[in-house]
Protein backbone atom coordinates (compact mmCIF):
# COMPACT_ATOMS: atom_id res chain seq x y z
CA UNK A 1 0.00 0.00 0.00
CA UNK A 2 1.40 3.38 -1.03
CA UNK A 3 1.05 6.25 1.41
CA UNK A 4 0.89 9.67 -0.13
CA UNK A 5 2.82 12.52 1.45
CA UNK A 6 0.71 14.03 4.22
CA UNK A 7 -1.48 10.95 4.50
CA UNK A 8 -0.77 8.76 7.54
CA UNK A 9 -2.95 5.88 8.80
CA UNK A 10 -4.83 6.59 12.04
CA UNK A 11 -2.87 3.96 14.03
CA UNK A 12 0.41 5.47 12.88
CA UNK A 13 -0.87 8.93 13.77
CA UNK A 14 -1.64 7.77 17.29
CA UNK A 15 1.77 6.12 17.60
CA UNK A 16 3.41 9.33 16.42
CA UNK A 17 1.51 11.42 18.96
CA UNK A 18 2.26 9.01 21.81
CA UNK A 19 5.95 9.00 20.92
CA UNK A 20 6.12 12.81 20.96
CA UNK A 21 4.14 13.06 24.21
CA UNK A 22 6.33 10.41 25.87
CA UNK A 23 9.54 12.13 24.79
CA UNK A 24 8.39 15.48 26.20
CA UNK A 25 7.04 13.85 29.38
CA UNK A 26 10.31 11.96 29.85
CA UNK A 27 12.30 15.17 29.49
CA UNK A 28 10.11 16.95 32.08
CA UNK A 29 10.30 13.88 34.35
CA UNK A 30 14.08 13.78 34.05
CA UNK A 31 14.64 17.48 34.77
CA UNK A 32 12.06 17.70 37.58
CA UNK A 33 13.43 14.49 39.13
CA UNK A 34 16.95 15.91 39.21
CA UNK A 35 15.67 19.11 40.82
CA UNK A 36 13.59 17.26 43.41
CA UNK A 37 16.57 15.05 44.20
CA UNK A 38 19.11 17.81 44.60
CA UNK A 39 17.22 20.95 45.72
CA UNK A 40 14.71 22.01 48.36
CA UNK A 41 11.08 20.98 47.79
CA UNK A 42 9.10 23.07 45.32
CA UNK A 43 5.35 22.65 44.87
CA UNK A 44 5.58 23.73 41.22
CA UNK A 45 8.37 21.27 40.35
CA UNK A 46 6.70 18.44 42.27
CA UNK A 47 3.43 19.09 40.42
CA UNK A 48 5.18 19.01 37.04
CA UNK A 49 6.83 15.75 38.06
CA UNK A 50 3.47 14.18 38.95
CA UNK A 51 1.79 15.24 35.70
CA UNK A 52 4.74 14.03 33.63
CA UNK A 53 4.52 10.70 35.49
CA UNK A 54 0.82 10.42 34.61
CA UNK A 55 1.58 11.01 30.91
CA UNK A 56 4.34 8.38 31.00
CA UNK A 57 1.98 5.86 32.64
CA UNK A 58 -0.67 6.49 29.97
CA UNK A 59 1.94 6.11 27.22
CA UNK A 60 3.35 2.89 28.70
CA UNK A 61 -0.15 1.38 29.04
CA UNK A 62 -0.87 2.24 25.40
CA UNK A 63 2.48 0.73 24.37
CA UNK A 64 1.76 -2.56 26.16
CA UNK A 65 -1.74 -2.68 24.72
CA UNK A 66 -0.46 -2.39 21.18
CA UNK A 67 2.68 -4.50 21.56
CA UNK A 68 1.48 -7.23 23.86
CA UNK A 69 2.20 -10.05 21.40
CA UNK A 70 5.76 -8.85 20.85
CA UNK A 71 6.24 -8.56 24.63
CA UNK A 72 5.08 -12.14 25.11
CA UNK A 73 7.54 -13.26 22.43
CA UNK A 74 10.36 -11.54 24.34
CA UNK A 75 9.40 -13.42 27.48
CA UNK A 76 9.33 -16.73 25.60
CA UNK A 77 13.11 -16.56 25.22
CA UNK A 78 15.31 -17.77 28.07
CA UNK A 79 17.15 -14.45 28.33
CA UNK A 80 13.87 -12.56 28.55
CA UNK A 81 12.64 -14.80 31.36
CA UNK A 82 15.91 -14.51 33.29
CA UNK A 83 15.98 -10.71 33.03
CA UNK A 84 12.31 -10.48 34.04
CA UNK A 85 12.85 -12.63 37.17
CA UNK A 86 16.06 -10.82 38.13
CA UNK A 87 14.38 -7.42 37.90
CA UNK A 88 11.45 -8.56 40.01
CA UNK A 89 13.71 -10.17 42.62
CA UNK A 90 15.91 -7.07 42.63
CA UNK A 91 13.05 -4.97 43.96
CA UNK A 92 12.99 -6.99 47.21
CA UNK A 93 16.52 -6.33 48.54
CA UNK A 94 16.41 -2.71 47.41
CA UNK A 95 13.08 -2.11 49.18
CA UNK A 96 14.29 -3.90 52.28
CA UNK A 97 17.57 -1.99 52.31
CA UNK A 98 15.75 1.35 52.12
CA UNK A 99 13.28 0.41 54.87
CA UNK A 100 15.97 -0.67 57.36
CA UNK A 101 18.46 2.04 56.35
CA UNK A 102 21.22 -0.19 54.96
CA UNK A 103 24.24 0.83 52.91
CA UNK A 104 24.51 0.94 49.91
CA UNK A 105 20.74 1.05 49.35
CA UNK A 106 20.24 4.32 51.22
CA UNK A 107 23.48 5.91 50.02
CA UNK A 108 21.85 7.39 46.93
CA UNK A 109 18.96 8.74 49.02
CA UNK A 110 21.23 10.21 51.67
CA UNK A 111 23.42 11.81 49.02
CA UNK A 112 20.32 13.59 47.73
CA UNK A 113 19.40 14.61 51.27
CA UNK A 114 22.87 16.08 51.69
CA UNK A 115 22.47 18.03 48.46
CA UNK A 116 19.07 19.36 49.52
CA UNK A 117 20.28 20.30 52.99
CA UNK A 118 23.50 21.91 51.76
CA UNK A 119 21.80 25.31 51.80
CA UNK A 120 20.02 24.78 55.12
CA UNK A 121 21.30 26.21 58.37
CA UNK A 122 23.46 23.98 60.53
CA UNK A 123 25.10 25.32 63.68
CA UNK A 124 27.75 23.31 65.46
CA UNK A 125 26.46 19.80 66.10
CA UNK A 126 22.75 20.53 66.07
CA UNK A 127 20.25 20.64 63.25
CA UNK A 128 17.70 23.39 62.72
CA UNK A 129 13.98 22.72 62.40
CA UNK A 130 12.39 25.98 61.31
CA UNK A 131 8.61 26.15 61.82
CA UNK A 132 8.60 29.90 62.46
CA UNK A 133 7.29 30.93 59.07
CA UNK A 134 10.19 33.33 58.67
CA UNK A 135 9.40 35.36 61.79
CA UNK A 136 12.43 37.04 63.32
CA UNK A 137 11.01 37.04 66.86
CA UNK A 138 9.45 34.20 68.76
CA UNK A 139 10.18 31.03 70.69
CA UNK A 140 13.07 28.68 70.13
CA UNK A 141 13.71 25.41 71.90
CA UNK A 142 17.09 23.69 72.01
CA UNK A 143 17.08 19.96 72.77
CA UNK A 144 20.31 18.26 73.76
CA UNK A 145 20.21 14.58 72.82
CA UNK A 146 21.14 12.24 75.65
CA UNK A 147 22.91 8.92 75.91
CA UNK A 148 19.68 7.01 75.20
CA UNK A 149 18.28 9.28 72.49
CA UNK A 150 18.79 6.44 70.01
CA UNK A 151 17.85 2.86 70.81
CA UNK A 152 20.17 -0.11 70.82
CA UNK A 153 20.12 -2.03 67.50
CA UNK A 154 16.96 -4.11 67.30
CA UNK A 155 16.97 -7.44 65.41
CA UNK A 156 14.82 -7.59 62.31
CA UNK A 157 15.60 -10.84 60.47
CA UNK A 158 18.49 -12.57 58.68
CA UNK A 159 20.94 -10.79 60.95
CA UNK A 160 19.75 -7.29 60.00
CA UNK A 161 18.90 -4.69 62.63
CA UNK A 162 17.60 -1.15 62.99
CA UNK A 163 17.43 1.62 65.60
CA UNK A 164 14.72 4.03 66.70
CA UNK A 165 14.69 7.68 67.77
CA UNK A 166 12.08 9.50 69.88
CA UNK A 167 8.65 10.86 69.13
CA UNK A 168 7.99 14.32 70.54
CA UNK A 169 5.27 16.92 70.93
CA UNK A 170 5.50 20.50 72.21
CA UNK A 171 2.49 22.62 73.11
CA UNK A 172 1.35 25.65 75.10
CA UNK A 173 -0.82 25.75 78.21
CA UNK A 174 -1.87 28.65 80.38
CA UNK A 175 -0.62 28.75 83.97
CA UNK A 176 -3.84 27.05 85.10
CA UNK A 177 -3.01 24.04 82.93
CA UNK A 178 -5.55 24.65 80.16
CA UNK A 179 -4.44 23.46 76.73
CA UNK A 180 -3.92 26.28 74.21
CA UNK A 181 -2.32 24.87 71.06
CA UNK A 182 0.22 22.47 69.64
CA UNK A 183 3.50 24.03 68.50
CA UNK A 184 5.31 20.96 67.15
CA UNK A 185 4.83 17.23 66.76
CA UNK A 186 7.09 14.71 65.07
CA UNK A 187 5.97 13.62 61.63
CA UNK A 188 5.19 9.93 62.08
CA UNK A 189 2.91 10.57 65.04
CA UNK A 190 1.19 13.52 63.36
CA UNK A 191 -0.39 11.26 60.73
CA UNK A 192 0.20 7.73 62.09
CA UNK A 193 2.66 6.89 59.32
CA UNK A 194 4.74 4.35 61.23
CA UNK A 195 6.35 1.69 59.02
CA UNK A 196 5.24 -1.79 60.12
CA UNK A 197 7.72 -4.56 60.80
CA UNK A 198 7.23 -7.94 59.07
CA UNK A 199 4.15 -9.57 60.54
CA UNK A 200 2.63 -6.33 61.86
CA UNK A 201 -0.61 -4.79 60.51
CA UNK A 202 -0.32 -2.38 57.59
CA UNK A 203 -1.57 0.47 59.80
CA UNK A 204 0.36 1.06 63.03
CA UNK A 205 -1.25 3.13 65.79
CA UNK A 206 0.83 4.32 68.76
CA UNK A 207 -1.50 5.56 71.53
CA UNK A 208 1.26 4.81 74.05
CA UNK A 209 3.75 7.15 72.35
CA UNK A 210 2.58 10.56 73.61
CA UNK A 211 -0.65 9.95 75.56
CA UNK A 212 -0.55 13.09 77.72
CA UNK A 213 -0.44 15.36 74.66
CA UNK A 214 -2.91 13.16 72.78
CA UNK A 215 -5.59 13.26 75.47
CA UNK A 216 -5.22 16.99 76.09
CA UNK A 217 -5.25 18.21 72.54
CA UNK A 218 -7.76 16.15 70.58
CA UNK A 219 -11.01 14.25 70.49
CA UNK A 220 -10.58 10.48 70.11
CA UNK A 221 -10.18 9.15 66.58
CA UNK A 222 -12.70 6.86 64.93
CA UNK A 223 -11.05 3.86 66.59
CA UNK A 224 -11.33 5.53 70.02
CA UNK A 225 -7.60 6.17 70.36
CA UNK A 226 -6.24 9.61 71.23
CA UNK A 227 -3.84 9.59 68.31
CA UNK A 228 -4.04 11.57 65.02
CA UNK A 229 -5.85 9.76 62.23
CA UNK A 230 -3.90 7.94 59.53
CA UNK A 231 -3.03 10.47 56.84
CA UNK A 232 -4.16 13.41 58.98
CA UNK A 233 -3.21 16.88 57.69
CA UNK A 234 -4.25 18.67 60.89
CA UNK A 235 -0.65 19.32 61.92
CA UNK A 236 0.76 20.29 58.53
CA UNK A 237 3.11 23.20 59.15
CA UNK A 238 3.71 22.07 62.74
CA UNK A 239 5.56 18.86 61.99
CA UNK A 240 8.93 17.59 60.81
CA UNK A 241 10.89 14.35 60.87
CA UNK A 242 12.50 13.59 64.22
CA UNK A 243 16.02 15.06 64.26
CA UNK A 244 18.68 12.41 64.74
CA UNK A 245 20.72 14.38 67.30
CA UNK A 246 20.82 17.76 69.09
CA UNK A 247 18.43 20.21 67.49
CA UNK A 248 17.04 23.72 67.63
CA UNK A 249 13.32 24.29 67.00
CA UNK A 250 12.19 27.72 65.81
CA UNK A 251 8.49 28.00 66.62
CA UNK A 252 7.52 31.58 65.83
CA UNK A 253 6.04 34.43 67.79
CA UNK A 254 3.25 33.93 70.34
CA UNK A 255 0.83 36.45 71.85
CA UNK A 256 2.26 38.33 74.82
CA UNK A 257 1.30 36.34 77.91
CA UNK A 258 2.58 33.96 80.51
CA UNK A 259 2.60 30.36 79.33
CA UNK A 260 3.63 26.92 80.35
CA UNK A 261 5.53 25.29 77.50
CA UNK A 262 5.03 21.51 77.63
CA UNK A 263 7.12 18.82 75.97
CA UNK A 264 6.40 15.10 75.87
CA UNK A 265 9.00 12.67 74.57
CA UNK A 266 9.10 8.90 74.21
CA UNK A 267 11.20 6.22 72.53
CA UNK A 268 10.46 2.56 71.92
CA UNK A 269 12.57 -0.36 73.15
CA UNK A 270 13.78 1.38 76.33
CA UNK A 271 12.74 -1.47 78.62
CA UNK A 272 14.09 -1.68 82.17
CA UNK A 273 13.63 -4.00 85.15
CA UNK A 274 10.19 -2.59 85.99
CA UNK A 275 8.89 -1.82 82.47
CA UNK A 276 9.93 -5.18 81.01
CA UNK A 277 8.53 -6.85 77.91
CA UNK A 278 6.27 -9.08 80.00
CA UNK A 279 5.31 -6.50 82.66
CA UNK A 280 1.68 -6.13 81.50
CA UNK A 281 0.80 -9.40 79.71
CA UNK A 282 -2.93 -8.59 79.64
CA UNK A 283 -2.41 -5.17 78.07
CA UNK A 284 -2.94 -5.54 74.28
CA UNK A 285 -1.19 -2.24 73.52
CA UNK A 286 1.83 -2.54 75.80
CA UNK A 287 2.47 -6.24 75.24
CA UNK A 288 0.91 -6.48 71.79
CA UNK A 289 3.65 -4.68 69.89
CA UNK A 290 6.44 -5.66 72.28
CA UNK A 291 8.18 -2.32 71.87
CA UNK A 292 6.58 0.11 74.32
CA UNK A 293 9.15 0.13 77.13
CA UNK A 294 9.20 2.96 79.65
CA UNK A 295 6.35 5.49 79.34
CA UNK A 296 6.61 8.96 77.87
CA UNK A 297 8.21 11.72 79.93
CA UNK A 298 6.64 15.16 80.29
CA UNK A 299 8.72 18.31 80.74
CA UNK A 300 7.52 21.85 81.40
CA UNK A 301 8.88 25.41 81.47
CA UNK A 302 7.07 28.61 82.46
CA UNK A 303 7.77 31.65 80.29
CA UNK A 304 6.63 35.22 79.83
CA UNK A 305 6.66 36.12 76.13
CA UNK A 306 6.98 39.82 76.94
CA UNK A 307 10.38 39.16 78.54
CA UNK A 308 13.41 37.93 76.62
CA UNK A 309 15.37 35.12 78.22
CA UNK A 310 15.92 31.39 78.61
CA UNK A 311 14.12 28.88 80.81
CA UNK A 312 15.21 25.29 81.43
CA UNK A 313 12.61 22.56 81.09
CA UNK A 314 12.06 20.50 84.23
CA UNK A 315 10.85 16.91 84.36
CA UNK A 316 7.26 16.91 85.63
CA UNK A 317 6.13 13.30 85.31
CA UNK A 318 5.26 10.55 82.86
CA UNK A 319 2.32 9.38 80.79
CA UNK A 320 0.43 6.09 80.94
CA UNK A 321 2.55 3.15 79.78
CA UNK A 322 0.00 2.12 77.12
CA UNK A 323 -1.83 5.40 76.56
CA UNK A 324 -5.05 4.47 78.31
CA UNK A 325 -5.49 7.92 79.87
CA UNK A 326 -4.14 11.46 79.87
CA UNK A 327 -3.04 11.55 83.51
CA UNK A 328 0.28 13.12 84.50
CA UNK A 329 1.94 10.55 86.77
CA UNK A 330 4.48 12.22 89.05
CA UNK A 331 6.07 9.08 90.55
CA UNK A 332 9.32 8.64 88.59
CA UNK A 333 10.89 5.94 90.78
CA UNK A 334 10.55 3.25 88.12
CA UNK A 335 11.92 5.40 85.29
CA UNK A 336 15.61 4.92 84.51
CA UNK A 337 17.22 5.22 81.07
CA UNK A 338 14.26 7.17 79.68
CA UNK A 339 15.52 10.12 81.72
CA UNK A 340 18.60 10.07 79.49
CA UNK A 341 16.77 10.33 76.17
CA UNK A 342 17.60 14.02 76.42
CA UNK A 343 20.25 15.68 78.58
CA UNK A 344 18.28 18.91 78.81
CA UNK A 345 15.99 21.23 76.88
CA UNK A 346 15.78 25.01 77.09
CA UNK A 347 13.17 27.43 75.71
CA UNK A 348 14.13 30.96 74.75
CA UNK A 349 12.00 34.01 74.01
CA UNK A 350 13.91 36.16 71.51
Amino acid sequence: MLIKVGEVPLKLNIRLMVTVVLSVAFLVLLLSGILLYSTQYSYFIASLHVWASILVIIGVVWHFKNNWQAYKRHLSFKLGKVVFVLVLLGVVPVSYGIIVDLVPFVSVIKFGENLRSAGSVREGDFSLVDLSGGQQEGLSIFVKAGQHYQSEPQPLFLGFSYTTIPQMAIWLEDLQGNFIKTLYVTNKLSNSSFIPKPGEPDVIRRPEALPYWGHRNAEPSIDGLFVPEVGSTKYDGLTAATPKSDHLLLLGKQKSAQYRVMMEINRTYDFNEYYSKDKFPEDPIYSGSGSSGQPSLIYSAEIDTSVRGEVLFRLSGHGHHSGQDGVLYTDLNNISTAKKIIDFAVVQQH
